[in-house]
């Protein structure tokens, strides 16, 4: 009766320690920083897409070009910055299981057997008479517990899942740029075709003027100087069909890295004109601390090292260790496992720092200083988002503008090149004139597909800089399972929840 009354005493001692456990934690609670002086309240850019309130999750796929929407996919499941990502998450979620265990008791269970003899002037050194033999069998179970009073444990255990959001984040920040940088080479990719098929045109037209000046030359109209020029310039042409071929096969390359594919084994079908959507932006930059993935990530990084803070705190106070054995020991095997052999120990340990050298103390203050320079990362992480934001928005407004004016000089040159058609017909013009009308358009459909180019590489930095696509990398990311659980990442999963994002608004 005595025993159970020990034993339920015991008991009741190790509810009452757990409860108290976790009750009190040293150190400061985390609390998310005003960062309006460092975002702003409003644009310094007034422009039309920076009127919404929502970023395009899926903003690519507004392009309506069937080729970059397989090849977003085919990223998602196949990128190999990706896949680190992914198992950045998967390490973050396993360091935090290791971390989470010092909150709990350790119990091990062993057990041992032994042969003895002693030899006859042996007497005594191995605690078994001369000329003795013995055997000696043993099972027993340990365990052992460090109460975390002081909730020194539980601020690691905070750090680590600061840790976790902060790697799910930055798989997104790592997915919204992979995009942007494959649609960016999808678009230069476009641009040199079309480039090239210009060239091809622009080529034609020259043979055609080399061959009028020949003509004239061997007419005694024409100078040798214009012929010489006029073969110059076909063969100046030729040169510049490869450097697009070049940059043509450099496009296709990149994107087949970015794909996780040999560039030998990639090819892309053919797409259409790409077009630049309705710019869909953010009508305040409070925003981006919800939209921008590296911002998410600095805040995370600022709270998992305040909890660190914490953390560092608690080694100042005692620490009081839990323990016990329970064993059973016999020479014979039968008996083993009998009451009569039973050994049992229980015991508390207590260990208070009297003397560290200061290292207490300094451990704080390099802790304390780490929060305080993710504190000012983040800081400075905003203002570059912000910048980020701006610079792009005035990079569409402008490469707008300019795309407008291009189109309109194409749209009178190319009525200038009928009127020369017109009048060469009518006999009061030369066919070089329009030839010469026919390369000048033909240059400024050239520097039109460049224009272009341009603003639908702006559109996506801006996409990109609002953190465009961020929701889908969320979703992905957290479609990361724990390997503890039998289970490994695959792009499979990321893919599933890109088309049901998309089919939620309305993409597919």
């Amino acid at each position: 009766m005595k025993k159970h009354k020990i034993v339920g005493l015991v008991t009741s001692l190790l509810f009452t320690v757990a409860a108290l456990c976790g009750c009190w934690k040293v150190g400061a609670d985390y609390v998310a920083p005003d960062l309006t002086e460092f975002h702003g309240k409003e644009w310094k850019v007034r422009a039309p897409m920076l009127q919404h309130e929502s970023v395009a999750a899926l903003w690519w796929t507004q392009f309506n070009d069937n080729e970059l929407n397989r090849l977003v996919e085919t990223l998602f499941m196949q990128n190999l910055s990706l896949k680190i990502a992914r198992e950045r998450i998967v390490e973050a979620r396993s360091q935090r299981g290791v971390t989470r265990a010092d909150l709990l008791p350790r119990a091990y269970l062993g057990g041992y057997g032994a042969h003895t003899r002693a030899a006859d002037d042996a007497q005594g050194i191995v605690g078994v008479p001369g000329g003795v033999q013995t055997n000696l069998f043993a099972g027993a179970a340990l365990a052992g517990w460090e109460l975390d009073l002081w909730g020194r444990v539980q601020r690691l255990v905070e750090a680590a899942d600061s840790t976790i959001e902060a790697n799910r984040a930055a798989y997104g920040d790592v997915a919204v740029s992979l995009v942007a940088e494959l649609a960016l080479a999808y678009v230069d990719l476009r641009a040199v075709e079309s480039r090239i098929r210009i060239s091809e045109r622009k080529l034609l037209l020259l043979e055609q003027r080399a061959r009028l000046t020949c003509a004239r030359l061997n007419a005694g109209t024409g100078t040798r100087q214009e012929y010489l020029q006029s073969q110059a310039m076909v063969r100046d042409e030729k040169a510049q069909q490869r450097v697009l071929s070049q940059a043509k096969a450099v496009a296709e390359n990149s994107i087949a890295v970015l794909l996780g594919i040999p560039p030998s084994e990639f090819s892309c079908a053919r797409g259409c004109q790409l077009m630049v959507p309705a710019v869909m932006g953010i009508s305040v930059p409070a925003s981006l601390i919800s939209r921008r993935p590296d911002v998410r990530k600095a805040e995370q990084e600022y709270a998992g090292a305040v909890a660190l803070v914490g953390a560092a705190e608690g080694e100042r106070y005692p620490k009081i260790v839990l323990g016990g054995m329970l064993s059973f020991q016999s020479t014979d095997v039968d008996k083993l496992f009998h009451a009569d052999t039973l050994v049992y120990t229980f015991g508390s340990g207590l260990l208070v720092p009297v003397f560290t050298g200061g290292r207490i103390d300094a451990q704080i203050a390099v802790q304390a200083s780490q929060a305080e320079q993710r504190k000012f990362q983040l800081q400075q992480t905003v203002v570059e988002a912000v910048a980020e934001i701006e610079d792009s928005a005035v990079g569409v407004v402008e490469k707008g503008r300019q795309v407008q004016d291009v189109a309109w000089a194409l749209q009178k040159l190319s009525q200038a090149t009928v009127l020369a058609e017109q009048l060469f017909a009518s006999g009061l013009a030369n066919k070089d004139t329009v030839v010469q009308r026919e390369l000048e358009q033909v240059d400024l459909e050239d520097s039109l597909v460049i224009a272009h180019q341009q603003e639908l590489g702006e559109v996506i930095y801006l996409y990109r800089a609002l953190g465009g696509g961020w929701s889908v990398a969320e979703h992905a990311g957290k479609n990361v399972t724990d390997r503890r659980n039998g289970t490994s990442t695959t792009g499979k999963a990321d893919m599933d929840t890109v088309r049901s994002v998309g089919k939620e608004l309305g993409h597919e």
